[in-house]
């Protein structure tokens, strides 16, 4: 048997399970290993880490024809834009576990070459898991990741921006300046509660504020030196809520107001304007995600509504990210590019941190509700639920935000929670 008889029939089957049949021209994949390489002064060679490799990219040119092949085109375009998980039935490398990745674009030559259409789509190859469960240390490997988003962000913040002219320099510079001063007036509260976080935090703060004037010709290095003052007060041991609040606060900062939305056409102001925003909203998702890893969960609601907030966030971020590209590409004479490459690794991380999250909820402490039969001491009630009043008395009073007279006496009638 050739490789003739091995090819089979193309198709995609939508998350819906609509199954379209297509034409094809050449195919081919690509795949990346995620490594990183580290050269040492005191050593001969490098060390190359290995952390596996990405999904793979399936880019193809589908082909439709006959006389009804503008609906057949549009119904695949349906499909492909449907949200979800699909299929890929590749003529040449098997079913695959998709979602058609970035732009989708559609020819039509209605004068050269009429009674067919073009469309232009690239499948990347998906894990299928919303929240994938680690097989190593789950730390490290949200850390690799983030580390990878950081490297990826920088380079494609500095690719993108346009700094050609004194004009441009400015507007630039006083945009960058009035977000990164929102970031630190919300961010350097959470900063101060641990002496070693103020002191990096205040050091990375000082240095951009210093040397803004010669930061902007190195976009990347600014970029890089931004997204370890968003990322360091993440890592204070205090309350966790209240960083995940600041994080989302500061997404939400981003994402609305009448500046959110990118104004349609060319002006470099337009497109530096949003990938500076850009840069600022993804990153403050990876600080509620380095948030959540340094952190110790007690029960069951906290890992699951932790793992909520940073997959809402996301989600608000993805969206928002959609709207400024569609107003963008409106122009005719400059479209905003966006390779992927650092979305990917944003929500590799995003995923990670969730399925973490979930992963270790199994084996917190579930929330139960009582409702009190009759007046009862809060040393009572915790030596009844709890079975010990060291270190559980203050845990049943916060947990249930308990005040005033009830911290003598809980009334009849009052749901209580706690956590075996």
């Amino acid at each position: 048997m050739s490789w003739i008889d091995r090819l089979q029939e193309a198709a995609y089957i939508s998350p819906s399970g609509v199954r379209i049949v297509f034409n094809y021209e050449n195919v081919k994949r690509a795949v990346s290993k995620k490594t990183t390489g580290f050269e040492f002064p005191d050593a001969d060679g490098t060390f190359v880490q290995d952390l596996g490799r990405s999904g793979r990219r399936y880019p193809m040119m589908v082909i439709f024809w006959g006389n009804d092949y503008d609906q057949q085109a549009s119904s695949f375009e349906a499909a492909l834009i449907e949200r979800g998980i699909g299929k890929l039935e590749h003529p040449l490398y098997g079913t695959i576990d998709v979602v058609p990745f970035g732009t989708i674009t559609r020819r039509d030559d209605l004068k050269t070459a009429s009674n067919q259409a073009f469309i232009n789509v690239s499948f990347w190859e998906t894990i299928g898991l919303t929240y994938p469960a680690t097989q190593t240390d789950p730390g490290n490997e949200i850390l690799a990741a983030i580390q990878d988003y950081n490297t990826s962000a920088s380079i494609a913040f500095g690719e993108s921006i346009s700094l050609d002219t004194t004009v441009e320099q400015v507007t630039f510079e006083n945009t960058y300046q009035a977000i990164s001063d929102v970031s630190v007036n919300v961010l350097q509260p959470i900063a101060d509660t641990q002496s070693n976080i103020k002191s990096s935090f205040d050091v990375i703060k000082d240095s951009i504020d210093n040397s803004i004037d010669q930061l902007i010709k190195e976009p990347i290095i600014l970029a890089l030196q931004t997204i370890q003052l968003i990322q360091t007060p993440a890592r204070a041991l205090t309350n966790i809520t209240a960083r995940l609040v600041a994080y989302g606060n500061l997404i939400t900062s981003i994402i609305s107001g009448k500046q959110s939305i990118a104004k349609p056409g060319f002006d470099s102001k337009n497109f530096n304007d949003f990938y500076t925003r850009d840069l600022y909203g993804s990153t403050y998702v990876t600080g509620s995600i380095l948030s959540t890893i340094n952190n110790t969960f007690f029960t069951k609601p906290e890992a699951i509504a932790a793992a909520e907030v940073i997959l809402n966030q996301m989600d608000a971020i993805i969206n928002w990210r959609d709207l400024n590209y569609k107003s963008l590409n409106d122009s005719d004479f400059r479209a905003a590019i966006d390779t992927g490459d650092a979305y990917q690794k944003l929500q590799e991380a995003v995923a990670l941190t969730a399925g973490f999250l979930i992963e270790i909820s199994f084996s917190l402490k579930q929330e139960w509700t009582i409702i009190l039969d009759r007046d009862r001491t809060i040393v009572d009630l915790t030596a009844e639920l709890y079975g010990e009043i060291d270190g559980k008395l203050d845990f049943l009073i916060d947990s249930n935000n308990l005040s005033g007279s009830e911290i003598i006496e809980i009334p009849r009638g009052r749901a209580i929670v706690y956590y075996v």
